[in-house]
């Protein structure tokens, strides 16, 4: 355990580090008139898996398949995607709640909502109203919580297999 406690200092670095680059990717999108939202957030998933891959094999370096335990480096991954989903969320958050990004926001919204009312009726033929009104309000209804939310919930979900692999790979 005590060597675990010893790699929390690069653990807040890689993590602060992948914050900075998802950070850097949505604005290349945002100056590129790309909203940063939905589909668009998937490669920040690729910065943390890279991530994850460069943790587990610089702890155990060379010496593969004997320097440590499949569950402390399980562990040590998930620490790290932790802290990165935790940071990721409170930066979304900040962000959104910002002039910049309620502006970015709002521009999501209104084309998220036209685009919807161009499939309306086929929406409505196909699933119902009471559908349709849902997933409109679903759309108005998204704030800064709400994408902090799906931040750090996405992140810790969609980590686990990738995080399961890569301890396997690497395990004692």
């Amino acid at each position: 355990m005590r060597e675990l406690v010893g790699k929390f200092p690069r653990v807040i670095v890689v993590s602060l580090i992948c914050v900075v680059l998802m950070g850097v990717y949505g604005y290349v999108l945002t100056i590129n008139d790309i909203i940063p939202l939905a589909g668009k957030k998937a490669p920040s998933f690729v910065i943390v898996l890279l991530a994850q891959v460069y943790l587990a094999k610089n702890w155990v370096g060379s010496n593969r398949g004997a320097s440590v335990h499949f569950l402390k480096l399980f562990l040590y991954q998930y620490i790290f995607v932790l802290i990165t989903a935790l940071v990721g969320a409170f930066s979304l958050y900040y962000f959104y709640e910002s002039a910049t990004g309620l502006e970015v926001l709002q521009d999501y919204i209104r084309l998220s909502v036209h685009e919807l009312g161009q499939y309306k009726d086929v929406i409505i033929k196909q699933e119902g109203k009471e559908y349709y009104f849902q997933l409109m309000q679903g759309i108005q209804g998204i704030n800064a919580f709400s994408i902090a939310r799906d931040e750090f919930s996405q992140k810790l979900f969609l980590a686990f297999l990738p995080n399961l692999l890569i301890s396997l790979y690497y395990k004692q």
